[in-house]
């Protein structure tokens, strides 16, 4: 009886290659054997000889096997590359090839087939350069009409190859799909140079200000359901189902505050309600202490919330301050935050108050920066928790969690948040409030 033992090539990056070879050079140079020391590194010799040709330029040392070979340097990255030497690697793909071996995430120099969008990449190139630097999102589809405007020729295909094809191409040219992490209404140049010349001003305000006395103030939607829009699935699965709970919709708002020094002040959290009703009388005095909670009929912060948080929130904690000390309350330019009334009782309190550009918050607001997603990250821990200790594979529907659990969880999340945590959200690199 004879055994086949099937053998499975490895692949091994450029980064890998590279090291190995530093280390037998390094070895050879302080005086061991080039044999010994590929044994050691757990490499044959003649694929050391052959990795230091390719993957360092240098020439093949090996005695039998020297030839005249063109050396690939790793100078020749930062360098056009030359078309003679590389005729299979043309325009901006070869830019982000060369740049892929520097970093040693390659597997290969060989970039494949060249693809029939080739000859017009630079247009290409220039058409997403032109919509991205103005913020414009860039699609497939319209990838594909720009392709189709300028080839004719390429509607013959299909509109899923077509599809595939422009993928290939943009991945080759160093182009990924990605979620967008920021929507505005201005272009980012505007903001930047807005929320710039703000913290320039307010550096100097708070240059001398004790950080405990520097405090901002933000407002974030809490859902009571955290569904992912992905979900693992057995590959060529033609409908992806995904179960959703019956009261998808309920959210509530967390007004939460945060000083310089990194204290965090008591969080407020809106629900959905009336005055005096049921909720804002039984449920709400039963919810944890270590917070406040307040009902309005779209759990929105409106005037009257604000009028809330000012006297359970900010009334008290100005309080523990000197007489003499004169806080700096940062606000965005929410319309509610920019009422007169609003603004006046809090510089009744004899706290100043500061407003920060619109479209600027991004950039410029600590809650934003640094507070909102650790938060929301652990309460979406949770209710993946609370998921798993239902136990809806009996068939049973999912429900949301009660008020109480969720304004549990809030508490919990919003006050296990580290002070070195709410001290970098003021640290945003090129828009610290302290240099």
């Amino acid at each position: 009886m004879v055994t086949i033992t099937s053998l499975s090539r490895k692949s091994y990056t450029i980064k890998h290659k590279r090291m190995t070879v530093r280390a037998v050079t390094a070895m050879v140079e302080a005086g061991t054997t080039i044999s010994s020391a590929c044994n050691l590194a757990s490499v044959e010799r003649r694929q050391y000889y052959r990795w230091k040709r390719v993957v360092l330029g240098e020439k093949d040392t090996h005695p039998k096997k020297a030839k005249a070979t063109q050396a690939t340097s790793v100078s020749a990255i930062t360098e056009p590359v030359d078309q003679d030497m590389n005729p299979g690697i043309t325009g901006v793909a070869s830019t982000v090839m060369y740049t892929k071996l520097l970093l040693g995430n390659l597997r290969s120099l060989h970039e494949g087939r060249i693809s029939i969008l080739a000859h017009i990449e630079n247009d290409v190139m220039r058409f997403l350069f032109e919509y991205r630097e103005q913020g414009i999102q860039v699609t497939t589809k319209m990838v594909r009409k720009f392709v189709e405007m300028l080839m004719p020729d390429f509607r013959l295909k299909s509109k899923c190859n077509e599809d595939a094809c422009i993928r290939r191409f943009l991945r080759q040219a160093g182009y990924t799909h990605r979620l967008s992490t920021h929507t505005a209404q201005k272009k980012t140049e505007e903001t930047k140079a807005a929320a710039s010349e703000f913290m320039e001003y307010m550096r100097r305000k708070v240059e001398k200000m004790c950080p405990d006395h520097v405090l901002n103030m933000d407002q974030t939607p809490i859902p009571f359901s955290f569904h992912s829009k992905r979900t693992w699935e057995k590959m060529g699965a033609r409908t992806v189902h995904v179960l959703a709970s019956t009261g998808e919709t309920k959210r509530a708002t967390l007004a939460a505050t945060v000083t310089m020094s990194g204290e965090l002040l008591p969080p407020l959290l809106i629900f959905k309600g009336s005055k005096n009703g049921r909720i804002d009388k039984n449920e709400l005095p039963t919810f944890p202490q270590m917070g406040f909670y307040a009902v309005q009929k779209k759990a929105w912060m409106d005037e009257s919330m604000m009028d809330v948080w000012i006297e359970k929130c900010l009334s008290p904690w100005k309080d523990t301050l000197p007489l003499d000390a004169t806080p700096l309350l940062i606000l965005d330019s929410f319309r509610v935050h920019m009422m007169g009334p609003v603004v006046e009782k809090i510089q009744r309190l004899g706290i100043e108050v500061q407003h920060i550009p619109g479209g600027c918050t991004y950039l410029c607001q600590p809650i934003d920066v640094g507070v909102n997603r650790p938060v929301k990250s652990a309460l979406e821990d949770k209710w993946e928790d609370w998921i798993d200790a239902e136990n809806l594979s009996d068939g049973n529907a999912m429900t949301t969690p009660s008020r109480e659990l969720i304004a549990t969880w809030v508490v919990e999340a919003y006050w296990m948040l580290h002070t070195e945590i709410c001290k970098n959200a003021w640290k945003k690199k090129d828009f610290e409030w302290t240099l």
